[in-house]
Order: C-alpha cells, then structure tokens, then sequence
C-alpha cells in the first residue's frame, strides 16, 4: 500500500476505502463501518455491488468509477442515516489497466443536507402532474418502495416492461413514472388503451395510413407507433389486442420499422414500449389468445403491481392525496372523519385506486348535504373523531407505531424548523437515529416554497 493510502486510512473523521477492479472491498476503517451501520469485519468482506443491492446504501461513486473508469461524485445515504457526499476515484496499471478505486466520503453539512431536501420535493411536486395527467406514485408500503427501486432502476435502460396487476391499481402511474426518469423523458409519452379501439380500427390506429387508402383518407396520417417515435409508447391491456395486430406489432418490434396502411415505405421508428394487462398473460398464451412470441418480447421486465386491499399503508396517503386534489378543484375544505378512516382501511377496494379516488370525491362533494342523527355515524354523535383511534382499530402493531412515529418525527421537525440538532436535542435521541429514521419513514421537508 502507498504511504499516501496509509496516511488516508489513519484519518478517523474521514469515510474511506479501496476497491480492486470488481467491487471487492481491500481497505476500510471504522468510522466507514460505522456510517455504513455494519462491522468493520463484515465490510471488509463485502463486495460494493452487494452493499447497494442489500440496500446498505442507496447508490454508489464507487460503482460509477468502476463503470466508467473515470472519477465519480455522488451524494448517498446509508441505512445508518447518514447522508454522504462520495468522491471516487480509478487508479490504473501502467497497461491502462483498472487496478484500484479509492472513495473518499464526508458527510453533509447540515445546510447542504437541507439545501438537497428542498430540491428534492421541489422536483416531486413537478412531477406530481404531466398535462393534467395525475403521475405522483404513493408508495408507503414496502411493496411499492420495492416496485418503485426496481422502475428506477430499469428506467434509463431501453428494456421492455411488462406491467400487470388488476384494474385500477395504477399501472399507466407506474408506466409514466418510469417514462419520467428515462433517458426519453422530454419526448412524448403515449399512452393507448387497447381495449378502447374497436377491431376495425386497430390497425389505421396503431399503423397510419397514406392519402386516398380509403374513402375519407384525404390525407395521409402518422399510426400511433410513428407518434410515439423518440418517446414511450404504453398499451395498456394489450391481452385485448386481435391476434392479426399482435402479428404486425411483432413485426414492428423485430425490425423497428412500421409500414402505413396503403404504404409501400417503411418508415424506421424507435421508441421505448411498456405493455399493460390486467389478465394472466400466460394462460392467454395457453389458450392460444395472445401469440408467445409476442409475449416474450413484451415481457424483458415483468412487474407486478398488488391490488389495493394488499397494501393497506398506501391507502390513507392515497385518500389524503385525491382529497387535498379535490378540495382545490371543488374550493372545499373537508377532512376525513373517523367513520371515513374506518371505511378505508376496512373496504376491500376492488375497484382499487380508481375506486378510492370515487369516494373521496363523493366524500368531498357531498359534504354540505344535511344529514339526519340516525345518519349520523356513532363515532361521530360523542365528538370521537380520533383519526389513531380509528386506525388502531384496524391495523395491526408494526404498522400503527410506524404511522405514530411518523406524526410525531414531522411534527417535531416542523416545529424546531428541521434543525437536526435542535430536535435532537429536544427529543433526546441522537442525530444519526433521526437521520435513520427521515430515511425510514420518507420524510422531507414540504413548508419550503
């Protein structure tokens, strides 16, 4: 080791260590063991990709050095709750070879930590509305913060997706979500229901057609496919398509190539495609109603998104998101009552997401009406409108203290300003466990303009 290495290594303030060329962790000290929320022991056995697929932390500098062979700069958090600004990096044989990556890191300033907080929920509310198209994802069940890891993750690759899961659960969200953070974000994103279309116009529809093709075709007119060239093309239920267009639409995929109706021409397209179906796929293909080749080239990335009534901690942020909607749109000021919360955590939802939203605006619509006492629920008449108390009645332990503990972390912040220190001090508990716990319960400052 150099004696520039070693001198590094003795800086106990300083998170470090050296990588070979695949990952494999050579050198560490324990003020990095200590941020990563590991032993120094089972750091130094552990390889960089593990660490970010264990979720040890978030992203890597490390790994982009090793990818690029060029130094790297990125801003991460562990699951300690340490948020760390990480420098890497490559050094090379005199072949020009990858011999080591060495990552030096330092945590964020409390201003730069703040500074990076408030980006950050100024980029969610813009993303939270494309064209009047709502495209905010609520994800506080451990099932959609996977969903949503994986969708990062695939989204700056051309790889096909396979969205399935049952009416209403969300899946043009996900599909604009993961358009979003693609490499073809600020081209079009165009979404096609294909059980919309009736059967004598799927192939004008999806295809275009040339001028004087047919009566009334007096001029010629780009398919579906060709608008969506450059940008994202999403068929949702695409298990509705007819097996002649499924036939035309693998052609199209296997050459990237798309031929109008009455056309002679093919005109070269390339656009990244995300299907939708609320069926089983596979037994389709049994049956012989959606061709098999077709499916497997639909189907690089399948993800399966599940329905409401299997992710209850989604559903109350999803009602207070549609009802903070509604209020604007209706000038309204309504708030869900005890018997609401009781009715949303009790419904089976099988109209999932779509279903939820309908009620909420029937709550919010119909909350001038005069109603009788024997209207009037029970909870209600004795003033008992305790939203934990009507949640303790229908989750189970786990889940009701992550959502106290969740109350009580942001109204603390809000009240010491997200001064880390200040609520620290306040609360009596440390720095490092309040980080941990912003992390765990995905909490960000909203008071900011």
């Amino acid at each position: 080791m150099s004696q520039t290495l070693t001198k590094l290594m003795t800086d106990d303030i300083t998170t470090l260590f050296v990588t070979d060329g695949d990952g494999n962790i050579l050198l560490a000290n324990d003020f990095t063991a200590m941020t990563l929320g590991i032993s120094l022991n089972e750091l130094l056995n552990s390889n960089v990709y593990d660490l970010v697929a264990s979720e040890i932390y978030d992203t890597s500098a490390t790994i982009e050095a090793l990818k690029s062979g060029k130094n790297s700069e990125v801003t991460l958090t562990t699951q300690a709750g340490y948020h760390i600004k990480s420098k890497s990096t490559p050094i090379f044989y005199p072949d020009g070879t990858l011999h080591l990556v060495v990552t030096k890191s330092e945590p964020l300033t409390q201003e730069e930590f703040e500074a990076l907080s408030n980006d950050e929920h100024s980029q969610l509310l813009k993303e939270e509305e494309t064209n009047g198209i709502v495209t905010s994802v609520i994800a506080e069940s451990n099932e959609m913060k996977k969903i949503i890891r994986v969708c990062r993750q695939v989204a700056s690759y051309n790889s096909r997706l396979l969205l399935l899961g049952e009416s209403g659960v969300g899946k043009e969200v996900i599909a604009n979500f993961v358009h979003r953070h693609s490499q073809v974000a600020d081209n079009k994103f165009v979404a096609v229901n294909c059980a919309a279309i009736p059967e004598s116009l799927f192939e004008s529809e999806f295809f275009g057609y040339e001028k004087g093709t047919f009566t009334g075709a007096e001029k010629s007119k780009p398919g579906l496919i060709e608008t969506a060239d450059g940008g994202t093309l999403f068929l949702d239920e695409i298990s509705e398509m007819p097996l002649e267009l499924q036939a035309k639409l693998l052609r199209v995929l296997e050459t990237m190539t798309v031929r109008r109706v009455g056309g002679v021409n093919e005109i070269p397209v390339a656009f990244r495609l995300i299907s939708a179906s609320n069926q089983n796929m596979l037994e389709l293909v049994e049956k012989g109603k959606f061709r098999r080749d077709l499916y497997y080239r639909i189907n690089a990335i399948p993800i399966t998104i599940p329905p409401l009534r299997k992710r209850k901690k989604d559903i109350l942020s999803l009602a207070n998101y549609f009802l903070d909607s509604f209020n604007q749109k209706y000038e309204a000021n309504v708030k869900l009552g005890k018997h609401h919360i009781h009715h949303l955590m009790t419904s089976q939802w099988l109209g999932n997401a779509r279903e939820l939203k309908n009620y909420i605006e029937y709550v919010v619509v119909t909350a001038e009406l005069p109603i009788t006492l024997e209207d009037t629920p029970i909870e209600e008449k004795n003033g008992e409108s305790d939203e934990l108390q009507a949640l303790a009645e229908v989750y189970d332990y786990p889940d009701f203290i992550e959502y106290v503990e969740k109350i009580y972390f942001q109204q603390n912040l809000k009240k010491n300003q997200w001064n880390i220190s200040k609520m620290a001090e306040a609360s009596n508990v440390s720095r490092p466990f309040i980080y941990k716990k912003m992390r765990e319960l995905d909490l960000e400052r909203n008071d900011t303009k």
